[in-house]
């Protein structure tokens, strides 16, 4: 009986931790975080506690904060489209990756590293094959 309220003691205060655990608001998150950190702490919440609404809050608010950064942009959509498509929201992450596919088609291509193009056409390619899998079914 004592082993048993030790266990139940221990799942409700790792309840409480995790429970406390929110997703940070942009005015939450340090004005001077470096590019890199804003990339560094997105992949922590992902990596280490598989929280994809923290990451896409660090992606938006680097967005936000340096409109100028096209490649750091397109990168933060790259990631946030992948943490859609993660989630399994996949109407988004289909808009997301044609548009991040479409910016490519536009005079900016010569400015932007090629993996998110690469990367986007391939996870764009997986979900219409899977809807055309479900589709036949």
């Amino acid at each position: 009986m004592k082993h048993g309220k030790t266990v139940l003691i221990v799942f409700s205060i790792i309840m409480l931790i995790v429970s406390c655990t929110s997703v940070p608001a942009p005015e939450d998150i340090p004005e001077d975080l470096s590019p890199m950190e804003y990339f560094q702490r997105a992949q922590e919440a992902v990596a280490q506690r598989n929280d994809y609404d923290t990451a896409m809050v660090y992606y938006q608010t680097y967005k936000e904060r340096h409109p100028e950064d096209l490649q750091g942009n397109v990168e933060a959509d790259y990631e946030i489209a992948f943490l859609h498509y993660k989630k399994g929201e996949y109407a988004a992450a289909k808009s997301m990756f044609s548009e991040i596919i479409s910016r490519y088609e536009t005079g900016q291509a010569s400015r932007l590293k090629e993996w998110p193009l690469i990367l986007s056409r391939k996870v764009l390619a997986k979900i219409e094959a899977s809807e055309i899998a479900i589709g036949e079914e």
